[in-house]
């Protein structure tokens, strides 16, 4: 009895550590790491309509009436309140046509902007991933992730939720919900909404690409094209896809924004619960810490193991379980 005891008293030391205040997954240790769209619909452009045309005043019955005078078209009459009508020998002025809906989209004069073409990319428009967590070589299970995500080739919302299971859930409970939510681009995913809440805390990551800036923590710094968040760089890499050498991408966190550096270690075999898969391996550093991912291109290019390696050395795993992938929404 004194033998299990110890066992679940280090189980719990180290479930604490991985999903505590001060230890999260998915990511780096906060206290050291780094740290939809909406449719405006302007008004279209009026319809222009044929301007009125007076007609003459009758004639008293007394006196000879003269001949109608016959016209092919409306004529433009320049004072409503004339009783003459135009001269015969007057052109007639053509009502110009209404506005086809793809003038209105393109047409400078209207202010209208082309209407947003979705992009397309490997990513199923909807799925999930839930992946086991263990701790070690020995495969400890502490907890399970379930990571969310959704996108129509405009707007993306990835989520992940991260907690405690078995008896880690029994005596440490501990929940850690991360979201991600922006615009689907040819470059790839580009950031508008991050939040990471905790026990204890909320971090967020606004980015507002028109000024490019993000802020964080009640500052706001200057921001590149391509930076991530700690949720869509995993998917990015997704959209990427390298197949060598070395990416810097910066990552903000909601407490910081940092360069990461990303390298394409090669194809290795991963071992699943399901069975062994082949997959790409990337290694993602930043200071002490390091997390390896491991994609996998005949599964739509999705994370099959994360790997997070604290500067302690300790070793906490992600391997997926169970994937459910809708190609409609």
């Amino acid at each position: 009895m004194p033998i299990v005891l110890a066992l679940v008293a280090s189980a719990l030391i180290h479930v604490a550590a991985l999903l505590g205040p001060g230890w999260d997954l998915p990511g780096v240790n906060d206290a050291d790491a780094p740290p939809a769209i909406d449719a405006v619909l302007a008004k279209p452009v009026a319809r222009a309509e044929a301007v009125p045309v007076s007609r003459p005043s009758p004639k008293r019955a007394d006196k000879p009436r003269s001949p109608p005078v016959v016209y092919a078209a409306p004529v433009a009459v320049a004072s409503p309140a004339a009783s003459v009508p135009p001269a015969p020998s007057a052109a007639p002025v053509e009502t110009p046509p209404a506005p086809s809906a793809g003038d209105i989209a393109a047409g400078p004069a209207g202010g209208m902007t082309p209407a947003p073409v979705p992009v397309r990319i490997p990513l199923p428009v909807k799925g999930r991933v839930r992946y086991v967590i263990t701790r070690g070589e020995g495969g400890f299970v502490v907890g399970q992730n379930l990571h969310t995500w959704e996108h129509d080739g405009l707007t993306y919302r990835l989520q992940s939720v991260a907690e405690t299971t078995g008896l880690a859930a029994i005596f440490k409970p501990a929940r850690v919900v991360q979201s991600s939510q922006g615009e689907v681009t040819t470059e790839g995913l580009k950031p508008h909404e991050f939040r990471h809440e905790r026990v204890g805390g909320l971090d967020t990551a606004s980015f507002d690409w028109t000024r490019g800036v993000v802020a964080y923590a009640g500052r706001e710094e200057s921001v590149a094209a391509g930076t991530q968040d700690m949720l869509s760089m995993y998917y990015q890499l997704v959209l990427l896809a390298p197949k060598s050498g070395v990416l810097d991408v910066p990552i903000a966190t909601g407490r910081k924004l940092e360069s990461f550096r990303i390298e394409v270690v090669g194809e290795e075999a991963v071992a699943l619960p399901a069975g062994e898969r082949r997959a790409t391996h990337f290694r993602i550093r930043s200071g002490n810490d390091s997390i390896d991912l491991w994609i996998a291109p005949d599964m739509r290019g999705l994370p099959l193991k994360i790997r997070f390696t604290d500067r302690k050395g300790e070793i906490f795993d992600q391997l997926a379980e169970d994937i459910d992938i809708r190609e409609t929404p």
